[in-house]
């Protein structure tokens, strides 16, 4: 079974949420500032649609029942 490009994001967002908690926006936002830095450009795309999911999750397991 091949995992999707959606189910990938999905599993960084995840992992990075359960490693840095409340800090997981500040981690991402340093990752890019980071790679713009050195110039690396294998990143793009991933942390561009992994920081939203993170946030996404976040919003999803703090959010209050109706």
């Amino acid at each position: 079974m091949t995992i999707t490009r959606e189910q990938e994001i999905w599993a960084m967002a995840l992992w990075v949420d359960r490693e840095h908690g409340e800090d997981a926006e500040d981690f991402i936002a340093g990752k890019v500032l980071h790679f713009e830095e050195t110039g690396y450009t294998g990143w793009e795309g991933a942390l561009d649609t992994g920081g939203p999911a993170v946030v996404e999750l976040r919003d999803a397991l703090t959010a209050q029942p109706n």
